[in-house]
């Protein structure tokens, strides 16, 4: 594995990048095609119920492609998401001081005890619930 002080510097693949040009790239194909038809349309030579269903069609196959590619590079980017985590809490964890533990630890037995305190104080409050309510049924029964 490597150290933060012999791991290579890190650059972003220019696959990445040609993917998401590429999408980009696709999308304004579909907004060149979908604006040809409307200067077809504006001649006035053809049938506007074909120019519209063909409109509707690419408008359909660009929301197709783009659901596919998009979900496609989202399951791309949670795995660099994932693979960048670990690699940044390898990195944290090489820095980190030892004495770090310690310290954590003290901290957490503060407040375990704390919220031990408040339990006490919560079964305290219900102890004396339940002594007043004995009281008052005493109280009745003579």
């Amino acid at each position: 594995m490597n150290t933060p002080e012999t791991a290579p510097i890190w650059r972003p693949l220019p696959t990445k990048l040609r993917a998401y040009e590429a999408v980009y790239w696709l999308n304004r194909s579909f907004e060149a095609t979908l604006l040809s038809l409307d200067r077809l349309e504006q001649l006035g030579m053809f049938r506007l119920e074909y120019l519209n269903e063909f409109k509707v069609r690419i408008e359909h196959t660009r929301a197709e492609a783009n659901e596919e590619l998009i979900d496609t590079l989202h399951d791309h980017e949670m795995d660099d998401s994932a693979r960048f985590d670990r690699m940044e809490r390898e990195w944290e964890n090489q820095r980190k001081d030892p004495d770090d533990v310690f310290f954590h630890a003290r901290d957490r037995k503060q407040q375990i005890r704390e919220q031990i305190r408040e339990l006490q104080k919560g079964l305290n409050r219900q102890r004396q619930g339940q002594t007043t309510k004995k009281n008052r049924k005493k109280r009745t029964r003579k």
